[in-house]
């Protein structure tokens, strides 16, 4: 950590005295309080559920790496940390296991991109992606899902996944995290139990735009 102190005798004097002022700058340390999370009014503002602010992912890829270095988001969710990487004249590769995962970095990028934040021209990076979700092959034979049921809810307390209410055993539905539609597996890692008015909800659509449903609702 450097410090600098400096002392000098500023605005004007009174009774004969002069008003002096002492200030010390710090570097950053481990906590880091000067910004702040993203307001529900804030125009960065998407509705992902655990979005960051940009200023705080644009800091984080400053220190940590330099212009035309590789930065790897495995769980790029809202694609903050790729929209601030190519921001920052970085590469990036960007993992998430929702099936809109694309759509939604392509329509973040598009929008840092109407606003000047990535190009001049406005025009988009060339961007490659898959357009299958992958399929686990290591999970074997899977017992009926639904035989996790007494397990899922020891594990959620008794409460929904969705709307966190909680409710009796027989009240609550099994349901696929990933739909099997889009790759999801009976595996219990990609299993929840959810009320029927959230199971209903949530049909077959990402569990993190399930929860920005709920949270746009005021569900959760």
């Amino acid at each position: 950590m450097t410090t600098a102190t400096c002392s000098g005798a500023i605005g004007s004097e009174a009774a004969g005295a002069a008003f002096k002022d002492t200030w010390t700058l710090v570097t950053l340390q481990d906590i880091w309080a000067d910004i702040g999370p993203i307001s529900s009014r804030s125009k960065e503002r998407i509705g992902y559920p655990t979005q960051k602010p940009l200023a705080l992912l644009e800091r984080i890829i400053k220190a940590s790496s330099n212009e035309g270095d590789v930065v790897l988001d495995p769980f790029c969710g809202c694609a903050t940390a790729l929209a601030a990487a190519e921001t920052l004249n970085r590469q990036w590769i960007g993992i998430d296991l929702s099936s809109l995962a694309v759509q939604l970095v392509l329509s973040r990028l598009q929008k840092a991109a109407d606003d000047g934040a990535l190009l001049a021209s406005g025009w988009l990076p060339e961007v490659h992606h898959r357009t299958q979700t992958p399929r686990r092959t290591d999970v074997g034979k899977l017992p009926p899902y639904k035989t996790h049921r007494h397990t899922l809810y020891g594990q959620q307390e008794g409460h929904c996944a969705g709307c966190k209410h909680h409710f009796a055993l027989r009240n609550l539905t099994v349901d696929h995290i990933v739909a099997k539609s889009k790759g999801g597996t009976d595996h219990i890692d990609n299993l929840q139990l959810l009320c029927g008015a959230c199971n209903s909800m949530k049909g077959t659509i990402s569990q993190a735009a399930f929860h920005a449903k709920l949270t746009k609702q005021g569900l959760r």
